[in-house]
Formats: C-alpha cells, sequence, structure tokens
C-alpha cells in the first residue's frame, strides 16, 4: 500500500490529446468529454489552446459555462498576446509552458537569459485574469539541474501556485524519475508539482505512479494514453494504479471503460487488444488454470473485478489451452446436458478450431460444435 496524500489528477486529452496527429474533436464532442470527466471526479481539465483560434476559446467558453466541478486549464506559450487571448474563456487556471533544455531554446531561437527575464512579467500579468497559475518546465527532464533549480525559484518568487515538470520526449526511467523529483522538491519544501509523463519508451504511467510516490501532487494523463509520437500517461491506468495501491477513493472508476471507448471512437484510434484496462483482452482468460481458477475467485489472475471499471467482471474464451472445466460451466450455466465423452470430444473440437483458425472459438460457435457432435 502506498503511503502517501491524495492526488489531483489532470486529464489533457483535449489538449495534448489532440494534438496526436489526425485527431481532430469537434465542439460537441469536446464537451461531452469534459461532462464525462467530470462525473469521473477528475480535478482538472487541461481544456486547450486558445489562441490556436476562436473556435477553440469559444469551445472553452461554452465549457466554462457549464460549472463543472473540474477546474478549467487553459495552455498558453510563453508569449504575453496568449496569455491576454486565453483570459478571454473565463477559464479557472492557466498553464504557461517555457521551453528550458538547451535543445529546444536554440531550436525556438530563445536563450536562457530570456527565460529569466520573461517568467516574472508573464506570471504577473497572467495573475491579473487567472485564479491560479501554473508554470511549465518544458523538457525538464534533459534540462541542466542548475538551472531547472533557478527556474523554480524565479516562478514561485513570481507568483506560480504550480511547476510542472514535463518529461516532453519520454526519456525518464522510473528511477530517474524519481531522481528528478526529489532533486525538484529539495529546491523548496511544500512546493506544489505537476509531472506530466510521455511514453517514448513505454514508462509513461510508472513514470507518473513513480514521480507520485517521490512527492508530486498532481499528475497529467491523457484517456487511452492519447497524445504525440507514443502519447502520455494514460489515465485510466494511473488511476487505477492510484485506486488499488492506495486510499484514492474520490473518483467514479465505474465509467471509466465507457470513456475509453468514447474518446477511441471520436478520436478514430482502437484501443489495443492487449491494452491494459481498457484493452478487449484485459480480462479475458483462456488457460485452463486461469479459467478454473477466475471461475471460483474473480481475481484470482486479474488484478481487479471488471466492473469496478464498468465493464464485465471476467471474460472465459475458447481456444487451444482451454481446459475441461471452462467447458462444463458453459455448458451448465445453459443446462445442456453432456456425458464426459461428450465434453472430452468438444475439448479437442475447440482445440481443433483454435490452432486451425488462429482465434478463440466463439459461444455460438461452440454450442453449435456441441449440437454437431450429438448428432454424430
Amino acid at each position: 500500500m502506498m503511503d502517501k496524500k491524495r492526488i489531483w489528477l489532470i486529464d489533457s486529452t483535449l489538449r495534448d490529446g489532440e494534438q496526436a496527429p489526425g485527431v481532430a474533436f469537434s465542439r460537441k464532442e469536446k464537451i461531452r468529454l469534459a461532462c464525462m470527466l467530470d462525473e469521473i471526479g477528475i480535478d482538472e481539465i487541461e481544456a486547450g489552446i486558445p489562441v490556436m483560434n476562436e473556435e477553440v476559446s469559444e469551445t472553452i467558453r461554452q465549457m466554462t459555462q457549464l460549472h463543472l466541478k473540474s477546474r478549467i486549464l487553459v495552455w498558453s506559450r510563453a508569449v504575453l498576446k496568449d496569455i491576454e487571448l486565453s483570459a478571454l474563456t473565463h477559464a479557472e487556471s492557466i498553464h504557461i509552458a517555457f521551453p528550458i533544455s538547451s535543445i529546444q531554446l536554440s531550436t525556438m531561437n530563445k536563450s536562457w537569459q530570456w527565460v529569466e527575464d520573461s517568467i516574472p512579467e508573464l506570471v504577473t500579468h497572467a495573475k491579473r485574469f487567472f485564479k491560479h497559475v501554473s508554470v511549465g518546465a518544458q523538457d525538464a527532464s534533459r534540462s541542466d539541474i542548475d538551472q531547472l533549480r533557478k527556474f523554480v525559484t524565479i516562478a514561485l518568487e513570481a507568483g506560480a501556485e504550480r511547476i510542472r515538470v514535463a518529461d516532453t520526449v519520454g526519456v525518464l526511467t522510473p528511477m530517474t524519475a524519481k531522481s528528478l523529483l526529489e532533486n525538484v522538491l529539495s529546491f523548496s519544501p511544500g512546493l506544489d508539482v505537476d509531472f506530466h509523463a510521455h511514453n517514448d519508451l513505454g514508462m509513461a504511467t510508472a513514470n507518473a505512479i513513480t514521480a507520485w510516490q517521490s512527492g508530486a501532487d498532481s499528475l497529467s494523463v491523457t484517456v487511452n494514453g492519447l497524445g504525440e509520437r507514443a502519447g502520455n500517461a494514460a489515465l485510466e491506468e494511473v488511476l487505477m494504479a492510484l485506486c488499488l495501491n492506495s486510499e484514492q477513493t474520490k473518483y467514479n472508476t465505474s465509467l471509466l471503460y465507457s470513456l475509453c471507448r468514447y474518446v477511441s471512437d471520436i478520436s478514430k484510434r482502437p484501443i489495443p487488444m492487449g491494452k491494459a484496462i481498457s484493452g478487449k483482452m484485459a480480462f479475458s482468460h483462456e488457460s485452463g488454470i486461469h479459467t478454473r481458477s477466475t471461475l471460483k475467485n474473480t481475481i484470482a489472475f486479474q488484478a481487479f473485478d471488471g466492473k469496478i471499471i464498468g465493464r464485465e467482471s471476467y471474460r472465459n474464451i475458447f481456444g487451444k489451452h482451454s481446459g475441461s472445466g471452462a467447458l462444463r460451466h458453459f455448458l451448465d450455466e445453459r443446462n445442456i446436458v453432456y456425458d464426459n465423452d461428450k465434453l472430452a470430444l468438444l475439448k479437442k473440437k475447440v482445440f481443433n478450431f483454435s490452432q486451425q483458425n488462429k482465434r478463440e472459438m466463439f459461444p455460438e460457435e461452440v454450442i453449435e460444435a456441441f449440437v454437431n457432435l450429438a448428432y454424430n
């Protein structure tokens, strides 16, 4: 059990998620998604980038008029005009992103001196319009640690309420994420830190949970891990890891599966079959040992009952590795009369079908196979 304070989740599906190539949400889809996130209890919704165009700004304005329990956050470049346009959305919070690694500063034709000079002016200006100001250390994971310390110090002195530490290109591992967070927190005890993970090395969820265990107060996530390149830390994975391993009980997890399917639909990004939490096979069992045990105890071979997230408790499927126990249970549930010889023949038919077709045998196909046996 993780001994840690409660978490603050920031969902960025509407901002970082929509930045995934080819993804474009309509206003209606954005509003519905925001309402679904609010129903689950997500603490903060990063609703978009107002400077992009008036369509984005108007959508965010309409979102703020819903008076959701979730705080609405807008994203801004470190540009005065962006902040002023963002203020017109009436969002409660703003995030101002600063590139701070030498790699990104050089590609944007900026200097470290520009960072130091800009933070006080921009944060002070933002505080005129917003109740809450977050300042982002973009590409923090590839930044000089002394410059990162200066960044945090200047931002706090200017009045920033929260610092986002971003692993912008997903190069961290759990151990390096832990080291980075501990370093950042040593700069200012009690600092409110938001950790923003990317999944380039497949470690975004692990890094996000490690960052929280290491002292981060907030975690930025997206539904289905949707985002640029390999995506972000997946909301459903992070949330369930928190719920199973700590006392995080404020979220309505029963809506998670429907949320994942909705985002899959509107993003036109199918959920991989083996995807954790939301994948078709996440609660499926074929092996004889697994299916037999699952019939006795749902969580014998899975982390939790699927009903917790609004899907089936478990699903025993019939294939090459199926045992007699699962088939017997399947037939008994349907009041189908059989003997051990018929059961053995059916098991062999399921094995051969799966071997030849390289897929499971669907329930109706199992019944058809048994009926054929009965007439032979």
